[in-house]
């Protein structure tokens, strides 16, 4: 379980793709590295991976085909900068939404408008995912708790705050990348309209 608030922002050292999985590695701050326990749940750019190695700057996760075809985890390279989300701790204040790590879909940033206030982000989604976008509902961009402004067919945006945009990779988006979507959790829990 994790909250979309982002701890730091990562580099991509290595992905390596083998018979059906990946081998990422990513290097982040050596205090969230010897934080760290092998097995521990750890969410990449929203994908929620299970720590199988470490050494002092460095988490090595390892990820299976389903993952990385739903994901953008596919299109990393080496220097990629991904979101970095450790799992919510029973302690710990829930800042943004619940958000499992459990992507629901690729997909393309239609167009990235920078202001002064905020900046905005329109992203195109499938039609299947209607239901689960409403004006001010929540949502995980790269694993970024964010709230929906609007939705038109095929397209919805999102305001970005300039204190969340600077501290993760969101600000070095443009038109056409790939981004990884996680509707609200409760929105797809709620009972579907029949269609009349």
């Amino acid at each position: 379980m994790f909250t979309g608030i982002i701890r730091e922002v990562g580099v991509i050292r290595r992905n390596a793709s083998g018979s059906g999985a990946a081998r990422v590695e990513v290097e982040v701050s050596a205090g969230l590295a010897a934080e760290t326990d092998f097995g521990e749940s750890i969410a990449v750019n929203g994908v929620c991976l299970t720590a199988a190695g470490k050494n002092d700057r460095t988490l090595c996760f390892d990820a299976v085909q389903s993952t990385l075809k739903m994901s953008n985890l596919k299109r990393l390279k080496k220097g990629s900068l991904v979101n970095i989300e450790p799992s919510l701790r029973i302690n710990e204040k829930l800042g943004g939404h619940f958000v499992l790590g459990h992507v629901d879909e690729e997909a393309k940033l239609r167009r990235m408008i920078r202001g002064t206030g905020f900046h905005r982000m329109e992203i195109l989604f499938s039609s299947n995912a209607r239901p689960y976008l409403i004006p001010n509902g929540s949502v995980a961009i790269d694993g970024v708790s964010l709230t929906v402004k609007s939705v038109r067919p095929q397209v919805f945006t999102i305001d970005v705050i300039p204190f969340t945009f600077s501290h993760t990779n969101l600000q070095y988006k443009r038109a056409g990348d790939w981004v990884n979507i996680e509707y609200d959790y409760l929105l797809k829990r709620r009972p579907q309209e029949s269609p009349s």
